[in-house]
C-alpha cells in the first residue's frame, strides 16, 4: 500500500502557532506517513488510575520514516506545481522554497512534524504473553472486559481509522451478543 496519505484544507497555518489560522488566503497540503516503522510507548505512570499516563510518542525515530516524509514532500510539491492547482498558490510557505535536500525535508519533518491523533497499537491483540486481548476482545485476566477501539490494531491502517474502529466496534457488539446467548 502507499506510505503517505495528502490531506488538503482550504486554509493556511500560522508556522509559530500551532494549529492557529493565518489572516490571508491560502492552502495547505499535509504530508502523513501512514506505515511508519518508528514505535512509540504508553505507560502507567502511577498506580494512581486518575494519573494521566507517561506516553513516549517516538516520531522519527526510525530514518526510514523521515526518508519517506521527504519522498511525501517532493511528491506534494509536485501535484502543487501543477498548473491547475499553482496557478492559485501565491508560492509555499512550509518549508518553504529554499528547503530542497532529502536531509532538509528531512530536518523539516522531525522539527515540526506533529500527530493527526490516529494512535493504534497499545492493546496489543493475540496469543503470545505481551498480548492484552484475546481473538475476542477480552482483556487477559479481567472478567467482563473487553477493549474495542484501534488500541487493537497491531499497525497504523493505510487511512484514517475511523471506518476500521467503527468495524471493531461493530465485531465486538456482536461477539458480546454472541457469548451472552452461549
Amino acid at each position: 500500500g502507499p506510505d503517505i496519505q495528502l490531506l488538503f484544507t482550504p486554509a493556511s497555518y500560522d508556522a509559530n502557532k500551532m494549529l492557529e489560522l493565518e489572516r490571508r488566503p491560502g492552502f495547505t497540503l499535509v504530508v502523513c506517513p501512514v506505515r511508519p516503522a518508528s514505535r512509540g510507548t504508553i505507560m502507567a505512570a502511577s498506580a494512581d488510575p486518575h494519573a494521566h499516563p507517561r506516553i513516549t510518542p517516538n516520531y522519527f525515530t526510525n530514518p526510514d520514516d523521515l526518508r519517506v516524509m521527504a519522498a511525501g514532500f517532493a511528491h506534494a510539491r509536485r501535484i502543487l506545481a501543477a498548473p491547475s492547482i499553482a496557478r492559485y498558490s501565491a508560492g509555499e510557505l512550509q518549508p518553504g522554497p529554499e528547503v530542497q535536500s532529502e536531509q532538509g525535508l528531512a530536518d523539516y519533518a522531525r522539527d515540526f512534524g506533529t500527530t493527526i491523533y490516529h494512535p493504534v497499537g497499545t492493546c496489543k491483540m493475540g496469543e503470545d504473553p505481551m498480548a492484552v486481548v484475546d481473538a475476542r476482545l477480552r482483556v487477559r485476566g479481567i472478567d467482563g472486559l473487553r477493549v474495542a477501539d484501534a488500541s487493537i490494531m497491531p499497525v497504523l491502517t493505510t487511512g484514517n481509522t475511523n471506518a476500521p474502529t467503527i468495524m471493531i466496534g461493530e465485531k465486538a457488539a456482536a461477539m458480546v451478543l454472541e457469548d451472552a446467548k452461549a
